[in-house]
């Protein structure tokens, strides 16, 4: 797998080479300035004629984590911080929109220097504008040691790689179609287990997937959104986890300007078994709800909800439906200091072929702080944020409390 990870790096390093010559190559005759609206640029608080750039980086969690290997008894803590800088970068060309975005990051324990981490993620996207016509081509990769989900409490060395073409049609002012096809791979790194058992062996796979969505602009900041989407699931080392899914979606999205701004999509998924696949077939609601509601009198709400299928590691039960919800209410007190309160739950119902081995984890997860704001993009915080998760398997209860200082700038 290490090969196949090598090659879909220099697949992704030969893309975006491709890209860049494809840019280099169109004549500055064309050029053509989209309007501000459609121009990421021009917010761009650092603009370099046709660079535009969006600097951002954060320290995060500065205190205490009192759980680090999140164990049912035997607590240990540690000292930790998280430092990450990145950035958002565009530049115009004849006809399209060159785009970049990335960061590095440094996961710091004072005692626990196994739990030390270096990630890092890159995607470079291109779009030719023309006037009814938009293709495109992105690709991205990700470096990470970090959890990837509640299931797994070590932090395990994983890459993914994704690749994405297709093209947006205009066929009305205000209606659009696109197409997108994707490929997405995911590998662990091979000496990364839990108890003997290897997750490259039971999480190493390969998506692809068509989607065709429609798109249909109400108003000013509402677009309806409908998508349609056929995807496959290969797994390298595993063929009962094999799968195909039909997914049918519908929703809105929400301008930033908008009272009630971010994504509200629901939809339904049918998960079935493929070449040689083994496993309880699924069909059932799925949703991606992320709003934010501003209230005049300087309170902010962030309501999310989200239900789909994530495949776990254990071998008897290949994956279970995950529903989550949370909310985070901010109060502007006076100046630029606010409050936060915060709180979820998620729900991970196991499947099995075997009804008497099926069950459900909670994780339950509360928290609040306090900050202080400086201009539009700098903030610092101090946070408290407690989680406990609940198991029929006993061991894998466990109870932890981070507290720490942030300090944050850009999105």
């Amino acid at each position: 797998m290490g090969e196949q990870r090598d090659g879909v790096r220099d697949s992704v390093t030969a893309l975006l080479t491709l890209i860049l010559l494809v840019v280099a190559a169109m004549p500055a005759y064309a050029q053509q300035v989209p309007a501000a609206a459609d121009n990421p640029i021009a917010e761009a608080p650092v603009r370099f004629g046709p660079i535009g750039i969006a600097p951002r980086f954060a320290l995060q969690n500065i205190g205490v984590d009192n759980n680090v290997f999140n164990t049912t008894a035997n607590e240990q803590s540690d000292y930790t911080f998280t430092g990450r800088v990145g950035a958002d970068v565009w530049l115009r060309t004849g006809r399209g929109l060159l785009s970049a975005n990335g960061w590095v990051e440094y996961v710091y324990f004072q005692n626990f220097e196994s739990e030390r981490a270096y990630n890092n993620y890159a995607k470079g996207q291109y779009e030719w504008r023309f006037n009814r016509l938009r293709p495109y081509a992105s690709a991205s990769t990700l470096d990470t040691r970090e959890r990837p989900g509640w299931e797994i409490d070590e932090r395990v060395r994983r890459y993914e790689t994704e690749f994405h073409a297709g093209t947006d049609v205009r066929i009305a002012p205000k209606t659009n179609l696109r197409l997108d096809l994707r490929q997405q791979d995911y590998e662990y790194e091979e000496d990364e287990s839990l108890g003997g058992r290897h997750y490259d062996q039971s999480l190493n796979r390969r998506l692809e997937s068509a989607e065709f969505s429609y798109r249909q602009q109400l108003t000013a900041l509402t677009t309806w959104v409908a998508r349609v989407t056929r995807e496959q699931e290969r797994f390298e080392f595993e063929s009962l986890r094999n799968s195909d899914t039909f997914r049918a979606t519908t929703g809105f999205e929400l301008g930033r300007f908008a009272l009630i701004r971010g994504t509200a999509l629901v939809g339904y998924r049918k998960l079935s078994t493929a070449a040689g696949g083994a496993f309880p077939e699924f069909s059932g609601l799925t949703s991606n709800v992320n709003v934010t509601y501003t209230a005049p009198t300087q309170t902010r709400l962030n309501a999310v909800f989200n239900r789909d299928i994530q495949y776990s590691y254990e071998d008897l039960t290949p994956y279970y439906v995950l529903t989550q919800w949370s909310g985070t209410l901010t109060h502007r007190v006076v100046g630029g200091w606010d409050v936060q309160v915060t709180g979820g739950r998620d729900h991970l119902d196991y499947q099995s072929l075997a009804a008497i081995l099926e069950r459900t984890d909670s994780i339950s997860r509360y928290g609040g702080g306090i900050g202080y704001t400086i201009g539009e993009s700098l903030r610092v915080g101090f946070d408290v944020q407690s989680f406990y998760r609940s198991s029929p398997i006993r061991s894998r209860d466990y109870r932890n409390m981070r507290a720490g200082l942030s300090v944050t700038y850009g999105n």
